[in-house]
């Protein structure tokens, strides 16, 4: 009875362990870019802001859909649409700032025939444009 105490705080200190320690699937990564202010625009600043993650297409690869850049190349054609559509619903307003922060990235890892793969994608990504 005296040893199977150690024995059995040992097996939960490991379970905590595996539940506590931070997974490469959960793990969050925040991505963002703000023009600078637009110093000849004055007057009341209006922001138009959307959430873009379902427009943008997931990526996959072997080893790097971490990288940011991979993040950046998915999300920016749709964001270049998203904001010539801004600009052409306001003719007559100027665009003073632009910008984009995303809440975080997901990924999947898998191993498909022996090859690791992953895919990756914005669980959220919020657009802005700010007129006057």
């Amino acid at each position: 009875m005296a040893r199977t105490w150690p024995v059995l705080l040992l097996i939960l200190a490991v379970a905590a362990l595996v539940l506590v320690l931070p997974r490469q699937t959960a793990r969050a990564q925040m991505l963002a870019f703000a023009s600078p202010m637009d110093a000849a625009s004055q007057g009341r600043v209006r922001r138009v802001q959307s959430d873009l993650a379902r427009h943008v297409e997931s990526w996959q690869g072997a080893r790097d859909c971490h990288a940011p850049a991979r993040a950046r190349a998915a999300l920016k054609p749709v964001l270049a649409r998203w904001l010539g559509g801004r600009m052409t619903d306001r003719p007559t307003e100027r665009l003073a700032r632009w910008g984009y922060h995303s809440g975080d990235i997901w990924h999947e890892a898998q191993v498909i025939g022996g090859q690791p793969q992953c895919r990756a994608g914005f669980r959220r990504v919020i657009a802005f444009a700010d007129f006057r």
